[in-house]
């Protein structure tokens, strides 16, 4: 009789902060309530998978129908647990996704139609597991998991650097309209030929190289993340794309600094 490999070894997530506890009474569906469903399932998977290991060894060791049906049980148990875990994880880094700030809204929509197609997927693995007969029946179903699993890594590591990417964006996207103002009001000095704004004008060609690279690193962390395939090189690809958004927004950090020295010349040249 054939059984189950060791069981999946599910992510964590690398790019948020734990649950925090809901709001008494709140029914808004968000990340949090998502992630804390993750957890839920998670520890009900791993309880089911000790289960399992020990009516697995109880079977292969007395061989009866008894422990065979146990077995039986255990592996079904284990099986829609899991799937329900992978179900759940997709569901809590699809909606830090929706509700992180700046995230690119083309790539959003691409990952959600991803994300809600695997969805889909292990719903329906899920409800067809009791029509399995055999405890090789089961394996069958799980082999068909384990490798539905597997092909969706890059799946997951794409959507939590499309995250880290968003909060990158939107600190971006902040600075550039404060960047907007800044030109404008040194604009109108210059008309007004209040002061001389030579200073202040290469200043913010300063500022604009550094917003400049940022976006340069973070093209060059999306070109990482989306030649990702199979294999052990997946988690350091995502190490790699995830410091050179580390880089972008060091970058940011900069232009953040020069941005404040632009807006105080501004007030002391007034």
């Amino acid at each position: 009789m054939r059984f189950l490999p060791l069981s999946i070894v599910f992510f964590l997530f690398f790019l948020v902060s734990p649950a925090y506890a809901q709001t008494p009474g709140s029914e808004e569906f968000n990340f949090q309530r998502a992630y804390a469903d993750y957890i839920f399932n998670f520890d009900i998977y791993r309880k089911a998978n000790l289960d399992y290991e020990l009516y697995r060894s109880q079977y292969l060791q007395f061989k009866t129908l008894k422990s065979q049906e146990n077995a039986y049980n255990a592996t079904l148990a284990m099986l829609k647990a899991r799937d329900s875990t992978v179900e759940t994880y997709l569901t809590a880094v699809r909606k830090k996704l929706d509700e992180t700030p700046g995230a690119d809204g083309a790539k959003k929509e691409v990952l959600f139609a991803k994300i809600d197609q695997e969805v889909t997927w292990h719903i329906d693995h899920s409800d067809s597991l009791p029509s399995a007969g055999t405890l090789d029946d089961l394996v069958g179903d799980s082999k068909k998991a384990e490798g539905r699993f597997k092909a969706d890594i890059p799946l997951f590591y794409e959507t939590l650097v499309g995250t880290s990417g968003g909060k990158v964006i939107y600190v971006r996207e902040r600075q550039e309209a404060i960047l907007a103002s800044l030109k404008q009001k040194i604009a109108e000095i210059k008309v007004n030929g209040d002061k001389d704004t030579q200073l202040l004008e290469r200043w913010i060609l300063d500022t604009e190289e550094k917003i400049t690279r940022s976006r340069e690193k973070e093209a060059e962390a999306y070109e990482i993340i989306t030649k990702l395939g199979s294999g052990t090189s997946i988690s350091s690809s995502y190490n790699q794309a995830l410091f050179k958004l580390k880089e972008a927004y060091q970058y940011l950090k900069e232009a953040n600094s020069f941005l404040a020295e632009i807006i105080t010349e501004i007030k002391f040249e007034d």
